[in-house]
């Protein structure tokens, strides 16, 4: 009882941080800000962390910054690339005059965001494709929600998955591994997440479940 009474001041970090955001009080991206200064006075309180400390930290910090802002400065300006010589609009043809089934549909969406989230950044990919698609999906009576998860987890495993892979290159340089060993390390994980992903897409009850339970009015 002694120890947990000693953890609580580390235990609410999630709690504050997760709190904040569904209340309001601040966006994910400033709980991200919120979060390394309370990481600070917490690992000052345990005394885990000393001020002499700090200018390490400071360039590990802005090491490890500067490798995702490179990955993500490259695949912004492929988004751009692609933008300028107007895929966007191929891909909506070829949707319109190709595809005639709403599964068939989904396998080829869920397909072509895993390519696209292996080189580029999430946002730009959503902004350059989900304009095509959706009224594709809407002409296909696939619910927007739906369409929505699936992209979001579709392009959510590009973040693990080289040659761009965000997540898994910061994980790497965090671990001191050799990428190599960490994308086999994941694979299990990408598996399974892919396998949920097909549930989603084919039985949209799964995920809409908890939300009706919650709001039925949602929807």
């Amino acid at each position: 009882m002694k120890q947990f009474v000693g953890t609580i001041p580390a235990l609410m970090t999630p709690v504050i941080l997760i709190g904040g955001i569904i209340t309001g009080i601040f966006t994910a991206t400033e709980a991200a800000a919120f979060a390394s200064l309370y990481t600070v006075i917490i690992g000052l309180y345990y005394k885990t962390l000393k001020i002499k400390d700090f200018p390490k930290i400071l360039v590990d910090t802005l090491t490890l910054s500067s490798l995702s802002l490179f990955a993500l400065a490259a695949a912004n300006a492929l988004g751009e690339l692609m933008s300028y010589y107007q895929l966007s609009s191929w891909a909506e043809q070829f949707f319109a005059n190709n595809i005639d089934s709403k599964w068939v549909f989904l396998l080829i969406i869920i397909a072509f965001f895993l390519f696209v989230g292996t080189f580029m950044d999430a946002i730009p990919a959503m902004i350059l494709f989900i304009p095509v698609i959706l009224p594709v999906a809407i002409g296909f009576e696939i619910d927007p929600i739906l369409l929505g998860i699936v992209t979001i987890m579709t392009l959510a495993v590009g973040l693990v998955t080289p040659p761009y892979g965000l997540c898994l290159l910061l994980a790497a340089k965090i671990g001191k591994l050799p990428v190599e060993r960490s994308l086999g390390a994941v694979m299990p994980y990408i598996a399974i997440v892919l396998v949920v992903l097909l549930v989603v897409a084919f039985v949209p009850d799964v995920a809409f479940y908890l939300p009706k339970v919650i709001n039925s009015n949602l929807f």
